[in-house]
């Protein structure tokens, strides 16, 4: 172990952090491993945003519909035309000879279904919508001739089966920006949790790295063992931090290039909410994960120590999924309150407008000083196990350790 440094060795607190930055910086984007990681999660970034577009809705339903009878052709025509199933149902109708004729036009694609009579002919079996369309129209065309039989003039006919259709009136309407917002949120902490799961465990590895190679002591004959956490802990955020701007932009920039998307309004409020929340997650994951690799003396071990953390972050997967369900029930307010999860439930529930502005302002607090909280236990822990290369040490050591430096 090497001596304490003196006080005339040591580089002033912003030059210590400055240097470990670029420090961690350097290394980390120099590593060959980085640049194939961030080229993979690129082109899974752009398949998520380009397929939908290329492979998704071509537009409304086309259904060609053929009628086994020139007198019947054109009420059901008409009647056809009237069913309303909403803007994205088409159907179009043409007059066939016969049923054979029909069969054969059905068998070879040509016709989606065939009216004979009261029979409808199909090749396998009638879809939802063209069934609703058919049978809705074939209601109207009975229901007209049935009331003209019985001497009912025409425009009381139509009357009586085309009546003005009911409108909603929502207690709670739909905000179709709101929830276009809320799913670029979701996508974009799903992304968060890869990156604060990742770049976490980079500090452990990084801490339990220099301890083993003992370079460690070297750096820490010129700066305090906060200091280079700090620094650290900063470098190697700002790295994931610049990463997931680069996989939101690209995401974004491809999902409405290609038309998957249509950008809703606020979408920078959303962006800032999932990398805000970002930074407020890593700052208290990456000092846990400091933890568990000061308290390890080799890379073998740094599983088993860091285990508990993965398992919160885990915890924390699992409230993203049900806030994504249902971002206003009870278990997703109750797992937001919990600091170490907030930053993976919260702007969900935020972009959804299911938190108000002083549960927001209580949580943010509370997440903030957790940060602080768990940045001091894990600079103590740093400052007492950094240089105990001999084994395992326990926490409770780590402490001691710091208190008698």
């Amino acid at each position: 172990m090497s001596a304490p440094p003196t006080k005339g060795d040591q580089l002033s607190g912003r030059q210590a952090v400055l240097l470990v930055i670029r420090r961690e910086l350097t290394e980390r984007t120099r590593q060959r491993s980085f640049a194939i990681s961030t080229g993979i999660t690129l082109l899974i970034v752009l398949a998520i945003a380009i397929l939908p577009g290329l492979f998704g809705d071509d537009g409304p339903k086309k259904f060609d519909v053929g009628v086994v009878s020139a007198d019947a052709a054109p009420p059901l025509a008409a009647a056809l035309q009237r069913v309303d199933l909403g803007p994205d149902v088409k159907v179009k109708t043409r007059v066939v000879p016969d049923r054979p004729t029909a069969e054969r036009l059905v068998k070879a694609g040509d016709l989606d279904a065939a009216i004979d009579d009261y029979a409808v002919i199909v090749e396998k079996d009638l879809s939802p919508d063209l069934e609703a369309l058919v049978q809705l129209a074939n209601r109207d065309v009975r229901i007209r001739q049935g009331l003209a039989a019985a001497g009912v003039p025409f425009d009381q006919a139509l009357a009586i089966t085309d009546p003005p259709p009911l409108h909603a009136r929502p207690l709670n309407p739909p905000d179709q920006a709101r929830d276009d917002r809320r799913t670029l949120v979701t996508f974009g902490v799903f992304f968060v949790f890869g990156q604060i799961f990742g770049y976490g465990f980079a500090v452990a590895s990084s801490v339990v790295e220099e301890k083993s190679s003992r370079v460690v002591e070297l750096l820490l004959a010129k700066m305090r063992p906060s200091q280079l956490l700090t620094g650290k802990i900063i470098g190697v955020g700002a790295l994931g931090f610049a990463q997931l701007c680069l996989f939101m932009g690209v995401g974004l920039a491809a999902a409405t290039l290609s038309g998957s998307i249509d950008l809703p309004p606020g979408v920078g409020i959303a962006a800032a909410l999932v990398l805000g929340w970002f930074l407020l997650g890593f700052a208290i994951f990456s000092a846990l994960f400091a933890m568990a690799g000061a308290v390890a003396s080799r890379v073998e071990e740094l599983q088993n120590t860091s285990s508990p953390i993965t398992f919160v972050i885990m915890a924390g997967y699992v409230g993203t999924i049900a806030a994504t369900g249902d971002p206003g029930s009870p278990v997703a307010r109750v797992i937001s309150w919990v600091p170490v999860w907030s930053p993976l439930v919260m702007p969900i529930r935020m972009a959804a407008g299911e938190v108000s502005v002083p549960e927001a302002v209580i949580v943010v607090a509370a997440v903030l000083v957790t940060v602080v909280l768990v940045v001091r236990l894990a600079a103590r822990i740093y400052a007492g196990g950094a240089l105990r290369t001999r084994g395992r040490i326990k926490l409770k050591e780590a402490l001691a350790a710091s208190a008698r430096t």
